[in-house]
């Protein structure tokens, strides 16, 4: 039976199967979606193959089983028909030709830069796809959904192999982000959730519990220094599933105590906003004691509401930043407590995982990031938290 050469035309860093059946066919078959080949081989001759058509192409990419006649860089004559028979498997194509590994590229979507918080998420998964090699291209979605859907978009059009969210809702955000899935890019999903089958890895914490951690420290308080009785005003984000749940876990264990009474509550994403926000409640609230926010944005606000009240109004909230820590040192800036989610480490998870499902690799279905509860009667540990963060802003 003469030999005979296939050529086979591929698309721009193909991955391609090789499959070699027990009854002598041969099929070449793409292995990634996204890079088909342009012409399907079948037959059912032994096959010589120009090693130069497989240029570019990775070694773990490559799977062949079977028994051929020859392989051979070039197709040289009928005398090639008398090579004796080599079994070939992954394992010896190493040495055949190079390896290509392709750079990763990570998509990273910002639902707002304009919090530390979420520029040190950022940190996080630059550091982690640093050490894999990976690179990394960041859109700040400014806390717009048709924002947030040109980026995804865009992402997937730049060649993006997964995309790193917190998405701004949990149905709005899920058309973009399935388009993407369905062109083969890879999601993982941080702080907040999507309403969609889609969603396979979810880094973060439980909202509920961040706000609960802080109710009950909160309750305790109450009880200890003010004799049970406290009227307390709130900075919300109910736009966000993670603030309701936040709310929800806070004010269900602060209102354990009976004497306490929720004043007024006013939505503030963002610190200027709130500020204001926070200045018209205590206006329009002189008995306000207390103030909860359940975000960064609100947080800084309402710190620089209380400011003229010379801690007179005592400040809690939700989320750490280096802002923030020093205002725990400050005596009169009237920040009590603060807990807080690590985003640095939930950058770095997110963008691990990301890497290892462009890789094939299991990952897990939820990656919880313990909680932290930082207070101003502790100076040591803010202490400690600002050098830490200080060092990977630099």
């Amino acid at each position: 039976m003469p030999f005979r050469t296939e050529h086979v035309t591929l698309a721009p860093e193909a991955s391609i199967g090789v499959e070699w059946a027990v009854s002598g066919s041969l099929t070449i078959r793409p292995l990634n979606p996204l890079n088909p080949l342009k012409k399907m081989v079948n037959t059912k001759d032994p096959v010589l193959f120009t090693i130069l058509a497989f240029r570019d192409i990775s070694n773990a990419g490559v799977q062949m089983a079977g028994t051929l006649r020859s392989l051979l860089r070039t197709f040289l004559g009928p005398s090639a028909a008398a090579l004796p028979l080599v079994m070939l498997t992954a394992s010896v194509l190493t040495p055949i030709w190079p390896a290509y590994a392709k750079d990763i590229i990570l998509g990273a979507v910002q639902m707002t830069a304009e919090t530390e918080w979420f520029r040190t998420i950022e940190l996080g998964i630059r550091s982690a796809a640093d050490k894999a090699g990976a690179k990394v291209l960041v859109g700040n979605a400014r806390a717009q959904v048709d924002t947030e859907a040109q980026i995804v978009d865009n992402f997937v059009a730049r060649g993006v192999d997964a995309i790193i969210i917190s998405a701004l809702n949990p149905t709005s955000s899920v058309p973009a982000l399935k388009r993407a899935v369905d062109n083969g890019v890879k999601l993982v999903d941080y702080n907040t959730t999507i309403d969609s089958p889609i969603m396979t890895t979810f880094v973060g914490v439980d909202n509920t519990e961040l706000g609960a951690q802080m109710g009950r420290y909160l309750a305790e308080h109450i009880k200890d220094k003010m004799g049970g009785n406290a009227k307390i005003a709130l900075i919300t984000i109910p736009k966000y599933e993670a603030g309701r749940q936040r709310r929800e876990g806070f004010v269900k264990e602060v209102t354990r105590v009976p004497g306490v009474s929720i004043v007024a509550e006013q939505e503030g994403e963002f610190p200027a906003p709130a500020a204001d926000k926070a200045e018209t409640i205590l206006e329009g609230h002189p008995e306000t004691q207390l103030i909860w926010a359940a975000n960064e944005g609100g947080l800084v606000g309402a710190i620089t509401a209380a400011r003229s009240r010379e801690g007179k109004v005592k400040i809690y909230g939700t989320d750490m930043s280096l802002q923030v820590a020093r205002a725990l040192l400050d005596p009169k800036s009237g920040v009590i407590a603060v807990a807080t989610q690590d985003p640095y480490t939930i950058g770095y998870k997110s963008a691990e995982f990301a890497i290892a499902k462009v890789k094939g690799e299991q990952t897990p279905a939820k990656a919880l990031v313990p909680l932290e509860l930082f207070t101003a009667d502790k100076p040591d540990a803010v202490k400690d938290y600002i050098a830490k963060y200080e060092a990977l802003a630099h």
